[in-house]
């Protein structure tokens, strides 16, 4: 999103799509329905309780097989949004990644590579400490003068601020989120999009554009399904 920083970019995002999700419920579901399904399954649970507390089985069974058809009538209804929401979700998904996600730079595919993002190019000054590269430094010529300076040398791990956003000097990875191994001399810029006050178990303070997607599209979600009276 030009001229947009990327936490207003994924704020924007975050709550248009929670209120299209809403819209999209409330259109192709009939709320009447889905609330006597609901209603429907409160009362013959409560049946079926005072029927197994009473011992009469045969009533159990008959309030539990009502219950299970409106409960089913109530997962119609849901499917067709759902189904719908999903296929926008995954749709935005591999577009909020490409650019959100971050930048990388492979050394051992390219010794020249750059760092690039919004459309500018700035040369990288990459150091193993070990010859696995556990361990690195990267210098990133933001002010293109050839240089290298303090200000512009990260160690792995490191935060540091550009462009409207947070960026976290990674090794990059090959294979699957559990699966994946650290790729030697090669670096993922990690694009932080939101600092929270506090820090979040396992996340810490910064977070990517998808935690700060799920931080804000659950009570957006929410808030306007009640507004627009979705059950």
């Amino acid at each position: 999103m030009t001229g947009i920083t990327p936490f207003m970019g994924i704020t924007l995002v975050s709550l248009g799509l929670s209120l299209l999700i809403a819209v999209i419920y409330r259109v192709l579901t009939k709320p009447d329905e889905v609330r006597k399904a609901k209603d429907d399954m409160k009362f013959y649970k409560n049946k079926m309780s005072e029927a197994q507390k009473a011992g009469d089985k045969q009533k159990a069974n008959e309030y539990a097989s009502e219950m299970m058809k409106a409960s089913q009538l109530q997962m119609r209804h849901s499917m067709k949004p759902m189904m719908a929401t999903m296929v926008l979700f995954l749709f935005l998904l591999g577009w909020l990644n490409g650019n959100y996600g971050g930048v990388n730079a492979d050394f051992g595919e390219n010794p020249d590579a750059e760092f690039a993002y919004a459309g500018t190019e700035h040369d990288l000054n990459y150091q193993a400490h070990v010859e696995d590269g556990a361990s690195f430094t990267i210098g990133v010529d933001f002010d293109d003068d050839g240089q290298f300076s303090q200000d512009e040398t990260f160690d792995k791990g490191e935060v540091f601020s550009y462009e409207g956003a947070f960026w976290r000097v990674n090794p990059a990875t090959e294979g699957f989120l559990m699966f994946a191994t650290e790729k030697p001399e090669a670096v993922h810029f990690e694009m932080l999009v939101a600092r929270l006050p506090f820090e979040l178990p396992f996340l810490g303070s910064y977070l990517t554009w998808f935690w700060w997607y799920i931080f804000l599209s659950i009570p957006g979600t929410m808030v306007f399904r009640k507004l627009l009276g979705v059950e």
